[in-house]
C-alpha cells in the first residue's frame, strides 16, 4: 500500500468520525482514552520488570558471594526504590529492633526475621502487580463499548431507510461504515490489553519467585 493510499484511507477514516452522531463520538472517546492509559501502564510496567529483574540479578550475585549475613548487608547496596533491598531493609530493621536488648543472632529472631520477609514479599507482589487490572478492564470491556457504538450505528442506518424510504447502498453503506469504526476500534483497544496483561502475570511470576528464592537466601544466611 503506498503512501497516498494510506493517507486516503486515514482520511477517510477521519472524515467517517468527523460526521458521527454524538453517542459514536463518546464510544471513540472512551476508547482512546482507555487505549492511552493501557499503553502508557504497559510502557511503565515494561520499565518496571526490567528494572526489578535487573536488581535481582545483583542481589544474587552479591548473596551467592557472601559467607554471612553481615558481608551479604556490607556488600549489597542499592538504592530503596529495589524490591530487594526492601527486604534486606526488612530483615536488618527487624534484627537490630530485637538486638538493642538481646545481642545475638537466636533461632527465635531468625523466625521473627522470616515473618517479616514474608510480609515485605507479599507487600512488593501487591507493588508489582498494581494497574494490571485496568489492562484486564480495558480487554473485558472496550470489545463490548465498541459493539455499543456498532449497534447504535446499525440503528441509525435503519432509522435513515425508514425516513429516505430507500435501501441503496449511498444510504446505508455511510452508516454501516461508522457503524463498524467503533467495533474496530474496541478490538484495537483491548487485544494489545489482554496480550500485555498476560504477558505482565507471566513475567512477574517470575520475579517474585525470585523474591522468595531471595527470601530464602537471606534466611539461609541468618542460620548460619
Amino acid at each position: 500500500m503506498g503512501i497516498s493510499s494510506i493517507n486516503d484511507y486515514t482520511g477517510g477514516v477521519l472524515s467517517l468520525l468527523y460526521s458521527a452522531g454524538p453517542v459514536a463520538k463518546i464510544v471513540v472517546f472512551i476508547l482512546f482514552l482507555f487505549s492511552i492509559i493501557s499503553w502508557t501502564i504497559i510502557f511503565f510496567k515494561w520499565k518496571q520488570c526490567k528494572k526489578i529483574e535487573k536488581e535481582g540479578e545483583k542481589f544474587f550475585n552479591a548473596a551467592k558471594n557472601a559467607d554471612s549475613y553481615k558481608k551479604l548487608i556490607s556488600t549489597y547496596r542499592e538504592n530503596p526504590d529495589n524490591a530487594f533491598y526492601r527486604l534486606m531493609l526488612a530483615s536488618y530493621k527487624e534484627i537490630t529492633s530485637i538486638q538493642k536488648d538481646n545481642p545475638g543472632i537466636r533461632p527465635d529472631i531468625v523466625q521473627h526475621v522470616e515473618n517479616i520477609l514474608k510480609i515485605t514479599l507479599s507487600e512488593e507482589t501487591e507493588r508489582l502487580e498494581r494497574r494490571l487490572s485496568f489492562l484486564a478492564t480495558t480487554a473485558n470491556t472496550a470489545p463490548f463499548i465498541g459493539l455499543f457504538g456498532t449497534v447504535w450505528g446499525i440503528m441509525d442506518s435503519f432509522r435513515e431507510i425508514g425516513l429516505k424510504g430507500t435501501t441503496s447502498l449511498s444510504v446505508v453503506a455511510p452508516g454501516i461504515s461508522e457503524a463498524l469504526i467503533a467495533t474496530a476500534i474496541g478490538l484495537a483497544t483491548a487485544i494489545p490489553a489482554v496480550l500485555a496483561y498476560n504477558y505482565f502475570v507471566g513475567r512477574l511470576k517470575r520475579i517474585n519467585s525470585r523474591m522468595e528464592n531471595a527470601v530464602i537466601y537471606i534466611i539461609n544466611l541468618l542460620e548460619k
